[in-house]
Parts: C-alpha cells; sequence; structure tokens
C-alpha cells in the first residue's frame, strides 16, 4: 500500500510539472481552437505586420512575419505552415514594393519573395517535427494511461482472488470470480 501512495504521490507531481510547461499550455489552447480560426488569425496577423511595414518604412519589423508562419505550424502542422509561409513572403514583398524600395518591373522582389519563402519554410520544416513528437508523445501517453490503469485493475483482482484462496471458502471464491468476471467486463466495455 505504501508504494502505491507513493506511485500516486509522483504521478500527481509529474502531472503538476507537465501542466507547467508553457510550451504545453500554448498547444493545449491553440488545439482547442478550430482551424480556421488559427488560419483566419495568422492571416490577419501578416496582414498587420504587413500594413505596420509598409507605414513604418525604414523601421525593421521583418522579424515578425515569422510569428504567424511559427504559429500556424505548430497548431495545424508543416502544409498549412507552408501556406502561411507563402502569403508571409507574398505580404513582405507587398511591402517593399509599397514604399518603393523596389518596384515590380525588376526582378528583386520576385527573387526576395523566393528568398524568403524559404526562409519561413526552414522556420516550417523546423517547428513541424517539433509538433508531431508532441502529438505523438500525448497519444502514447494516454495509451501508456489506459493500459496502466487496467494492470491496475488486474492486479487488484488477482489480490482479490488470492486472497479468498487463503479463506477456502466456495461461496467466497464464487462471489469474486462473478466479481472478477463483472469488472472484466466492465473493463472491456
Amino acid at each position: 500500500m505504501f508504494g502505491r501512495k507513493n506511485e500516486a504521490t509522483q504521478e500527481r507531481d509529474e502531472r503538476e510539472l507537465l501542466e507547467r510547461s508553457t510550451l504545453l499550455r500554448i498547444e493545449r489552447f491553440l488545439s482547442a481552437r478550430s482551424p480556421g480560426f488559427i488560419v483566419l488569425t495568422s492571416l490577419l496577423l501578416l496582414a498587420l505586420i504587413g500594413f505596420i511595414d509598409s507605414i513604418t518604412g525604414g523601421f525593421a519589423v521583418d522579424i515578425f512575419y515569422f510569428f504567424p508562419v511559427a504559429l500556424v505550424t505548430f497548431s495545424r502542422g508543416r502544409w498549412m505552415g507552408a501556406l502561411v509561409a507563402g502569403v508571409a513572403a507574398i505580404a513582405w514583398s507587398a511591402a517593399e514594393v509599397f514604399n518603393h524600395v523596389t518596384s515590380l518591373q525588376s526582378q528583386v522582389p520576385y527573387w526576395n519573395a523566393l528568398t524568403r519563402f524559404y526562409a519561413f519554410m526552414a522556420v516550417v520544416l523546423l517547428i513541424g517535427p517539433m509538433r508531431d513528437a508532441m502529438v505523438w508523445q500525448r497519444e502514447l501517453a494516454s495509451k501508456e494511461s489506459e493500459a496502466a490503469e487496467h494492470l491496475r485493475t488486474l492486479a487488484e483482482l488477482r489480490d482479490a482472488l488470492a486472497q479468498t484462496d487463503d479463506d477456502d471458502s466456495v461461496s467466497e471464491r464464487a462471489r469474486a470470480f462473478s466479481d472478477a468476471l463483472q469488472a472484466h467486463e466492465a473493463l472491456d466495455a
């Protein structure tokens, strides 16, 4: 019994540690939102960043274009991240054209857009596997938790049957066996 109390305490401490993880809290918050909401929010954020970039001119807000790409990739995966990476590259180039840094007639904005798309895709390729690993780990932990609960129930049934063996009572064994069958049926359900 003392060992089980320590295991329960350890599990509670591990859960509290996981709940304090900022990355898991952000992931939990984003996974509770619909894919459309996340994509729309990131596109609006890109529009806002592009607007601020075109208004400020020389003030460098370029690094902020990476945030919506990272947000969508982390919450919705690589393909959606690649889509937002393309939109971010186009928005950044549009802000340069609007600020008269370059013109549409030259090849510079197109090469810049392609280069920026590659930089955004690097972010997608870095964050995408991290997201996949977190999803896989969460699914694995869920399966492990179910298996552990099943094993705990079986151990309790074994202990109950072992206790009735000591009593040598036929009626007790029959009752314990029927309890075991009911518990097993409940687990299967």
